[in-house]
């Protein structure tokens, strides 16, 4: 990093000049990032500040009992970032530079004042006159800086500005430090969630199931890294098939790791999701695991149906979920599923969960969501709705894919580029 020296003022340090010149350092500290650019910036500057022709900055924080780090130095050859290359910082035992800076008061001195053996002499000596200044953290003077020059004494007007601006300049500079640490921070935890992410779509289907006479298709998309909508396919003994969609409440990892909570339940060794349970009967029992664990944190809404390729039925029930549309042949007209009684679940410990079963014939098709698909507002604050889906869906004679691509593009036309502020979750049922 290249050193930046402080040099002498204009002959002619007029208050315009001093305005200007102030102006510019302000501006030039407001678009640094880091710490050590933020104050190489200031030393650029500091002879319209209070001129000095050397500064060494001394901090005692997180050092052991009777010694100071020497952070930056004027004099040193090569500029040491503190923040980046610690290792590299000295670290001294010097009475005086302790005594003035628990002292936390501004103080000037000469020469003659600094004790031949005290360690600080080696880095500060060969001036004849000094201004210390504390520099405060949390309401302690951990930190210090003196300010050296050979000619003119320093003023206390001199004192007094150099006490303020290094403080001033400090406290930017700790907020560049906690800026810089969040930014690490949320980097790390960006991270973590898109790791939870990933892990979350391993726990979805990998491959659609392949029912006679029937074709899927599905889209999952998340509003964060991670969300909380479910969708699960579960292949049973008699040859029928077990629909799962579910949004957990809220975003992000909580509702994902309701999800993978989920997922376990369902895919136990035994669950009756694979056969044995009817769908009110799958959803009791993953509403009694969820209500013991969950406690009112979150609810799930869900839909559970058990298809039959072979009559063309699907055996249902609801826990507050959106009805799925059926879209039926030949006219396309778009109705929902019958509702069944249902709170969502997690809420209560033994909720009332009714079955229907509805008839498909060939060329009708179903389409399960999330309510991430209908609540989608665009620019204009108006939301997608109920009403725009069953028109897209009555515009579209197209199987399985084609509906989850139209209904799809349908919705980002109407955001009109806005991102979603919630999950999105499609599964679509051709009946050939």
């Amino acid at each position: 990093m290249t050193m930046i020296q402080p040099s002498a003022p204009p002959a002619d340090l007029s208050a315009e000049l001093r305005l200007r010149e102030y102006l510019a350092l302000v501006r030039e500290m407001s678009l640094q990032r880091r710490p050590a650019e933020l104050l190489n910036s200031y030393r650029s500057r500091a002879r319209f500040v209070v001129n000095y022709e050397h500064a060494v900055s001394f901090s005692r924080r997180n050092v052991r009992d009777g010694a100071v780090k020497i952070t930056r130095s004027t004099r040193w050859a090569e500029l040491i970032d503190p923040w980046a290359e610690p290792d590299r910082i000295p670290t001294i035992e010097s009475p005086l530079v302790l005594r003035l800076m628990t002292a936390g008061v501004p103080v000037r001195f000469d020469s003659s004042e600094i004790p031949a053996d005290d360690a600080v002499s080696e880095h500060i000596s060969g001036m004849a006159y000094y201004a210390g200044v504390p520099i405060f953290y949390s309401g302690e003077p951990l930190y210090m800086l003196i300010a050296m020059r050979e000619h003119e004494p320093f003023t206390a007007d001199e004192l007094a500005t150099l006490t303020l601006t290094a403080n001033l300049v400090g406290t930017a500079t700790a907020q560049l430090m906690l800026s810089r640490e969040l930014e690490l921070a949320y980097a790390a935890l960006d991270r973590e969630v898109r790791i939870v992410g990933e892990i979350q779509r391993d726990l979805l289907p990998q491959k659609l199931p392949e029912i006679p006479g029937v074709t899927v298709a599905t889209h999952y998309e998340t509003s964060a890294s991670a969300g909380g909508d479910y969708y699960d396919f579960f292949p049973r003994p008699d040859g029928t098939w077990g629909i799962m969609i579910a949004d957990v409440s809220g975003h992000g990892p909580p509702a994902a790791v309701v999800m993978a909570m989920m997922h376990a339940i369902l895919h136990a060794p035994h669950y009756c999701a694979a056969g044995g349970c009817g769908p009110a009967g799958v959803l009791r029992l993953l509403n009694e695991r969820l209500y013991e664990t969950m406690q009112l944190r979150n609810f799930v809404t869900a839909f559970y149906g058990v298809l039959d390729p072979r009559t063309r039925t699907i055996h249902y029930a609801m826990a507050g979920h959106d009805p799925p549309r059926v879209v039926r042949a030949p006219d396309r007209r778009v109705e929902g599923m019958p509702m069944t009684d249902g709170l969502p679940l997690a809420i209560i410990s033994e909720p009332e969960l009714a079955e229907q079963t509805i008839e498909l014939r060939p060329g009708d098709r179903v389409l399960l969501y999330t309510d991430g698909i209908t609540e989608t507002f665009n620019r204009g604050g108006s939301i997608y709705g109920l009403e725009r889906l069953d028109e897209s869906l009555r515009q579209c004679a197209c199987g399985a894919q084609g509906i989850v691509d139209r209904v799809l593009a349908d919705i980002r036309s109407f955001a009109e580029g806005l991102p979603p502020r919630d999950d999105r979750t499609l599964v679509a049922i051709a009946f050939e």
